[in-house]
């Protein structure tokens, strides 16, 4: 990768909640600046967890409240008000620098769930070759873009809510890698199939698009070709440096169920970053202690050494600052590099 390429999507996507897609999100980012490349976190959820992680709570509030008026403050919500309220364009935010390392926030904001219904029409109205509706389409992906490139980000990682809704459809759409984060569990497992099936069904209808608009001259088409790079298994308890017994009977099934459910479909439609091979990137076992020390420092686990509290003594606590929190992020540069 270098940096006059356009940056790189990646969104950690399942509509099942509960399964650490903020966590990963933040600490990800941490792996990625320390590998050297600049990345933007985008919170891309009308929750605004990772905004809230990175930012004092007065901070968040305000920027909120700018925000209200079109066109106005440094939100997501920001970068697309103008267009969504019919007077004008998407426009690059300024991201907040959150640490030294090379990381940038691209804040959330609670309006964005507001666009989720106009998404929805839009998306009825791109099959007719609207050029308005393909604008609003494509917004959030245009202001991201815009805003990674006035950072000079390589990297963007958008954090996003747990469904398959209107609003996440353009978000993966948006994207150029996917990844499914699970945990070691029942639930996770069933929900392989209905996550491969709402992007398979996406990106049919975002080609049917493509096809039917094909003569229109400046189209904002979505780029609508996400790529699955993998998946990350987290929350499992350790003993004796292995996962113990029933965390490990839900993992040997689910590199199987992947294969079948998610990575086999998604080859036929050519969405998968290396067809061959371990499409685990990632484990993340239980931090316990931990994570409510990261949400109240507003740091990445790999960050917290030294932090009141934080027992580096303590054999879970000093295995997880000496992982930095997990080699995913080496992993997935690797990949990105070869595709």
């Amino acid at each position: 990768m270098t940096k006059s390429r356009k940056p790189t999507l990646i969104t950690l996507f399942n509509h099942k909640g509960g399964v650490g897609k903020t966590t990963i999100t933040v600490n990800l980012a941490r792996g990625f600046a320390q590998a050297g490349h600049r990345t933007l976190v985008v919170d891309a959820d009308p929750q605004c967890n990772t905004t809230a992680f990175y930012l004092p709570e007065e901070d968040v509030d305000a920027m909120f409240e700018a925000a209200t008026e079109p066109g106005a403050g440094q939100t997501i919500w920001s970068s697309v008000s103008l267009l969504v309220r019919g007077r004008g364009d998407i426009r690059a935010v300024t991201a907040e620098k959150v640490d030294d390392l090379g990381v940038f926030l691209m804040p959330g904001d609670p309006h964005l769930a507001t666009f989720e219904d106009r998404l929805a029409g839009a998306w009825k109205d791109c099959f007719a070759r609207d050029m308005t509706a393909l604008d609003q389409t494509s917004a959030l992906y245009r202001g991201i873009v815009a805003t990674a490139e006035s950072v000079g980000a390589e990297i963007v990682l958008l954090d996003v809510g747990p469904s398959v809704g209107a609003l996440n459809r353009a978000l993966l759409l948006s994207c150029d890698h996917f990844v499914i984060p699970l945990a070691c569990d029942l639930y996770s497992l069933r929900a392989l199939r209905s996550v491969r099936q709402s992007i398979a069904g996406w990106m049919e209808d975002a080609k049917n698009i493509r096809v039917a608009g094909a003569s229109l001259k400046d189209a904002n088409f979505l780029p609508a070709k996400p790529k699955f790079l993998g998946y990350i298994t987290q929350h499992f308890n350790i003993y004796r440096s292995r996962a113990t017994i029933p965390f490990e009977e839900w993992e040997r099934k689910i590199s199987p169920r992947m294969s079948s459910d998610v990575v086999g479909p998604l080859l036929e439609l050519g969405a998968v970053s290396a067809p061959k091979g371990s499409h685990k990137i990632g484990e993340i076992p239980a931090f316990h202690g931990l994570v409510p020390f990261s949400q109240k420092y507003g740091l990445p686990i790999g960050a917290l050494r030294g932090q009141n509290g934080v027992n580096s003594g303590c054999r879970p606590h000093r295995d997880a600052l000496r992982r930095g929190f997990f080699s995913g992020a080496g992993v997935m540069s690797t990949t990105l590099a070869s595709t």
